[in-house]
């Protein structure tokens, strides 16, 4: 007989900070007109944010208050980083300097608390080179792994699980993984029994954002890193552009597997995010 679960008890485990929390979020541009030559039009990336079980209890706690004071300057009852930068939907008649105090205020939440962030990327060309390298099986589970979407997804749990065996004893790597709906629907589970020594009960959980209130920290991750790798193929930034960079350089440092590139190396003319 299968054991039946209830997401408000995991919500419960997180709360009173019994593990780990790991809170995976999607990114990429689809269908954006004029992809920059050095990124895949079909790209899927992967974001995690790893947030220890010393501060998950603490983040779960201050959430509601931050989208409280979301609510009373924009109407808006997530962080929904896209549309915050790109001053839509709820945030249509948000000023801009509102708008740049909610990527500010999430900054320093990363900067504060140090949250690892890892990151896998995959697209249709990079798929058939890995498949060439190595021998997969076809499909593993629920994932395919003839979609470079769903293998991304795989090395990202494998990193996550890589980094909670490095970091801590044997006995405290147990972690809760939530991913945002979209791969699988909200409420839904994938058990992979084989990882049950890591991730709670073996299982990887789906949810929307707006029950587990920490996946906003995905989303804000996975916004980062895909508006960045956007603006590298400009040939010159706007102001708005510029003071994104600015508020979330601090962040890079965060990013556990890939390059960073300070600002001012990025831009050595001035610094200023201009060319």
């Amino acid at each position: 007989m299968r054991p039946r679960f209830r997401y408000q008890d995991f919500v419960d485990q997180q709360r009173a900070g019994l593990m780990h929390g790991v809170f995976v979020d999607d990114t990429g541009s689809p269908g954006l007109p004029n992809t920059p030559a050095h990124l895949h039009p079909s790209r899927k990336s992967w974001v995690a944010v790893v947030v220890p079980k010393v501060h998950v209890g603490e983040v779960w706690r201050q959430f509601p208050g931050a989208l409280s004071e979301l609510r009373k300057t924009s109407g808006a009852s997530e962080f929904h980083f896209t549309d915050i930068y790109m001053g839509r939907r709820e945030f249509k008649d948000v000023p801009l300097s509102t708008r740049l105090g909610a990527f500010r205020f999430m900054a320093h939440i990363f900067g504060t608390y140090r949250f690892p962030v890892f990151v896998q990327t995959l697209d249709p060309d990079s798929l058939r080179d890995v498949r060439n390298r190595a021998a997969f099986p076809e499909q593993l589970g629920p994932f395919n792994l003839q979609k470079h979407e769903d293998l991304a997804l795989f090395f990202l749990l494998l990193r996550v699980k890589w980094h909670l065996e490095k970091t801590y004893s044997s006995s405290d790597t147990l972690a809760r993984v939530f991913v945002d709906e979209g791969f699988k629907r909200a409420g839904a589970a994938i058990a992979i029994p084989p990882l049950k020594a890591v991730f709670a009960d073996g299982l990887i959980c789906f949810a929307r954002s707006d029950s587990i209130l920490p996946l906003q920290l995905a989303d804000f991750a996975a916004f980062c890193l895909n508006r960045t790798q956007l603006l590298i193929g400009k040939e010159q930034l706007s102001e708005l552009d510029s003071s994104l960079l600015r508020i979330i350089e601090p962040l890079a440092w965060n990013f556990q597997n890939i390059p960073v590139v300070p600002l001012d190396e990025w831009f050595p003319n001035d610094g200023s995010g201009h060319q």
